[in-house]
């Protein structure tokens, strides 16, 4: 019988200034055409409003929450109830990358900082580039953790 995973480490993604100002601006944008459209037409005010509204609640549930390394796997928490487990057993080497890589990458990028990249290289299933907020510390728990399940 298997025994459960359990969570050995936690990170929150690092996110760029840019990056904030970018989402943030997007946001901005609707609220601002939607107060000056509320003096003209209060139909199309409301509708920038729910759009700033759907942009913030996307925003939150597609950008990742959490990065965790469990005792099998590594998990990229987003928001709501959505998460992608990336089993140990698909994982050929987790590394650091340059910050090109959140940028340009052939893989699935979830990186929001050019700083702190990290690449997953599977042997199945697509590459992932992430950007924790502690990059050292990461790669030290998920190295542990991979060679502990090896060995298990």
């Amino acid at each position: 019988m298997k025994s459960p995973a359990f969570l050995l480490y936690e990170d929150k993604p690092g996110m760029d200034l840019w990056l904030k100002i970018l989402l943030g601006g997007i946001l901005v944008l609707f609220l601002v055409m939607g107060g000056v459209l509320l003096f003209q037409n209060k139909a199309d005010a409301f509708g920038m409003f729910g759009i700033a509204v759907f942009y913030a609640l996307l925003f939150r549930v597609i950008m990742p929450q959490r990065y965790q390394i469990y005792s099998d796997k590594i998990r990229i928490v987003f928001g709501g109830p959505f998460a992608w487990n990336i089993p140990f057993s698909t994982i050929e080497e987790v590394r650091s990358a340059s910050g090109a890589k959140a940028f340009a990458y052939s893989g699935v990028r979830f990186a929001t900082s050019s700083k702190n990249v990290v690449e997953i290289r599977r042997s199945r299933g697509c590459n992932v580039v992430i950007s924790p907020a502690n990059r050292d510390v990461f790669l030290e728990q998920a190295g542990r953790a991979m060679k502990s399940a090896s060995r298990g």
